[in-house]
């Protein structure tokens, strides 16, 4: 359950797990929800609401006891396990894709959401639509003992985190065509042997992201300053501290996030 894109958890002391509301205990407070089916685990039908249309005193008194609360999904991510955080992956970005897409690109006409919420169909034209995924690269680049870590401007800089570059997938690009061109975009440095890592989806709103690895191929840092507060190389060991939250000057994602993945096995010489 949702209330304005937060994600409702049950707090046990500093411990949380996603909270999930009965459909009938739902419906008998008056309540009649838009409802995207997720899927069946043991015979129970498993399904994601967002209530944001509803008074939230009305939502507190009504379906929430003194343990539950609505808080933001990366908040929520960072302390989930990872089968639910793997629920809020799917039920975020498809409730998104449903609240964007209520009208048809094409003429205008009102959809209808089918299948549980999979795809909609336009009350003019018919045409159906699918929900979307997003590829998105991202990428440590490694120069021997040094890594090439950045801040994009907005949330990275505020929260001091240096990342992985990382950047959409322009259509007809491949995998490595797109690392080379983000990475130079974002930091002009010149990249090659592109290899895949792991992939990771982010529900923010829809994005599916292709981790890789890659060797610099250039070394002066020449970054653009209108997307990026700052580029720089840092050394493995200042890498395995941080990692180890030891490091003051350099604090790096959380285990939530592929970047903190991509890092550890580069700092490790697992690639």
């Amino acid at each position: 359950v949702y209330y304005r894109s937060k994600v409702l958890v049950k707090k046990i002391f500093t411990n949380i797990s996603l909270k999930f509301l009965n459909l009938g205990d739902i419906k008998s407070k008056g309540i009649d929800p838009e409802l995207i089916l997720l899927g069946s685990i043991s015979g129970d039908i498993y399904l994601a609401t967002d209530l944001a249309n509803l008074d939230e005193e009305f939502v507190n008194e009504n379906l929430l006891t003194k343990s539950d609360e609505f808080i933001d999904c990366r908040t929520a991510g960072d302390q989930l396990a990872q089968s639910q955080g793997g629920i809020i992956s799917q039920s975020k970005s498809q409730l998104e894709w449903n609240r964007k897409n209520l009208y048809c690109g094409i003429d205008g006409g009102e959809t209808l959401g089918l299948r549980g919420g999979q795809s909609r169909k336009c009350s003019k034209c018919d045409i159906e639509l699918f929900p979307r995924t997003d590829p998105v690269i991202i990428t440590l680049v490694s120069n021997g003992d040094y890594c090439l870590l950045g801040q994009s401007k907005g949330r990275l800089s505020n929260l001091n985190i240096y990342s992985c570059l990382a950047g959409f997938v322009d259509q007809g690009e491949s995998i490595e065509e797109a690392v080379a061109r983000e990475i130079m975009e974002e930091s002009g440095i010149k990249v090659k042997d592109v290899t895949y890592y792991a992939s990771q989806p982010w529900p923010f709103p829809w994005s599916l992201m292709i981790g890789c690895h890659a060797k610099a191929d250039s070394e002066e840092i020449n970054f653009d300053e209108h997307e990026m507060h700052s580029v720089k190389w840092f050394h493995r060991d200042e890498v395995i501290s941080a990692l180890e939250e030891k490091n003051k000057n350099l604090n790096v994602p959380g285990n939530i996030a592929i970047a903190h993945h991509l890092i550890k096995a580069w700092a490790n010489k697992e690639v």
